[in-house]
């Protein structure tokens, strides 16, 4: 091959590296927009924008760069495990998956576009690590879209909170965020819950919570160095805006995010560096985890309290709940197959959850599958325990990694910075998992990319 090939090889492999960053940029960027009428192909992703982006992204990177495609060993680790396990649990409920019908549903077609979700979720995460490989690429390629996208959100919101005042401002808002959102897709939309370009409230707190560690991330770069009065207000804008959204939105998932980020920063700046108790530190971690379940089962114990508030929403989500905690005590293993729950639901819901006029609907009126909500009782349930392990453990293993890390890193770096970030992600990702399933957001998979990348990293050198 001559001199002359050879470079203009090198060049194409360039272009094509670009045109797949230039698409995740824009991924990022499209992230709260939730609620498109999309295309049937997609199944249950296909009201997110983001969605079709990072499909284009992954068809590139297949189609052209498929030989340069490395997968770090963390990401492998977990993908197979995943994988394989889903295999095992199919293979031992495979008879039931094939047999189950519910609401003109099957159960083999439930497990198909579940296990689409899944799939492309990895594939994504795959597709990621090849355009964040270093910390610079996280801040240009994730964060800053990040950090434009909240500017949006909070543009499109100002119609919309006007329109909570005035008939001139329903106006305005029909004639901008309106045009995103269709009469048939705005019923869930009220006075004092700010859904902006989101296809709903808890959607548009989910996009928050996720963006505020990295807005914490993206401000921390701009003001290093300098002292708090010198720096400019614009820099802090995208985390105030992003909390300011957050509380609007009025959703608990955003608010459990936002607790989330809170503690990890606690831990952090305290207990990870502060009192440097290193991979001792991780028992402040044990409460995140344990909240999972503990904060559910509470509430179950208090369920009288609920119904008597009239909390449609939270009766709604303890009943599916504790559906998922029989279903998992009767398969505690195998679970009952991946993408089954619904299936298997509504002989074990409790009396009392015919108090919500949600849980009728989903289980008597509408003609669709119950939702899940909770990632760790739908896991349980479908997967048993070493589901559960296996999400969690990539999680908890990524947090041991920044612990140990912690004190090697200069206070000021642009690696520490991005640590804190990292857990500030993954405990607003696992307490926001309570009353949200992850599986089907784009941003849970974008994470898991950078998580395996640079959880634990102590060079900006090497990452």
């Amino acid at each position: 091959m001559s001199s002359m090939e050879a470079a203009a090889i090198d060049e194409r492999t360039r272009a094509q590296g670009n045109l797949r960053d230039r698409l995740i940029w824009f991924a990022v960027l499209l992230l709260p927009i939730t609620g498109l009428s999309g295309i049937g192909a997609f199944g249950e992703l296909k009201g997110s924008a983001t969605v079709y982006v990072l499909a284009a992204a992954i068809l590139v990177a297949v189609t052209t760069q498929f030989n340069e495609i490395l997968i770090p060993r963390t990401l492998f680790v977990f993908v197979a495990c995943m994988l394989i396990w889903l295999l095992v649990s199919t293979a031992v409920n495979f008879q039931g998956i094939l047999t189950s019908v519910y609401h003109g549903r099957s159960g083999f077609n439930k497990f198909t576009t579940s296990s689409a979700v899944l799939i492309f979720g990895i594939a994504s995460a795959v597709i990621c690590t090849s355009s964040f490989r270093r910390v610079s690429d996280v801040e240009k390629l994730f964060a800053n879209p990040l950090m434009v996208a909240l500017f949006a959100c909070a543009i499109f919101a100002v119609p919309e909170v006007l329109s909570w005042f005035s008939p001139a401002g329903e106006i305005l808002y029909k004639m901008s965020t309106g045009l995103l959102h269709t009469a048939e897709d705005e019923k869930g939309r009220a006075a004092g819950r700010l859904i902006s370009l989101a296809f709903e409230a808890p959607d548009l707190s989910y996009f928050c919570g996720f963006a505020c560690p990295w807005a914490l991330f993206a401000y921390r770069i701009r003001a290093k160095n300098r002292s708090l009065l010198s720096v400019p207000i614009v820099i802090g804008l995208p985390l105030l805006l992003g909390l300011i959204m957050l509380l609007l939105s009025n959703s608990r998932t955003g608010l459990l995010m936002l607790g989330g980020l809170i503690f990890a920063e606690l831990v952090y700046w305290i207990a990870m560096r502060g009192m440097r108790l290193g991979v001792f530190a991780l028992v402040a971690a044990v409460p995140v985890f344990a909240a999972v379940l503990l904060v559910p089962l509470f509430a179950l114990h208090h369920v009288d309290a609920t119904l008597a508030a009239g909390d449609v929403s939270t009766t709604s989500r303890l009943a599916l709940f504790s559906a998922q905690l029989s279903i998992f005590a009767h398969n505690p293993i195998f679970g009952v197959g991946f993408g089954q729950f619904g299936f298997h639901a509504y002989p074990v819901l409790p009396s009392w959850a015919w108090d919500s006029y949600e849980v009728v609907n989903w289980f008597e009126m509408f003609d669709d599958l119950p939702p899940t909500f909770n990632i760790a009782g739908r896991l349980g349930a479908e997967l048993g325990a070493p589901g559960l392990m296996i999400w969690y453990g990539f999680w908890a293993t990524a947090i041991f990694r920044i612990a140990r890390a912690a004190v090697r890193q200069r206070r000021d770096s642009t690696v520490n910075f991005l640590n804190v970030a990292l857990l500030g992600s993954i405990f607003s990702l696992i307490l926001g998992g309570m009353s949200n399933d992850p599986f089907r957001r784009p941003e849970t998979w974008i994470l898991v990319a950078i998580t395996a990348l640079h959880a634990g990293r102590t060079s900006e050198a090497s990452a």
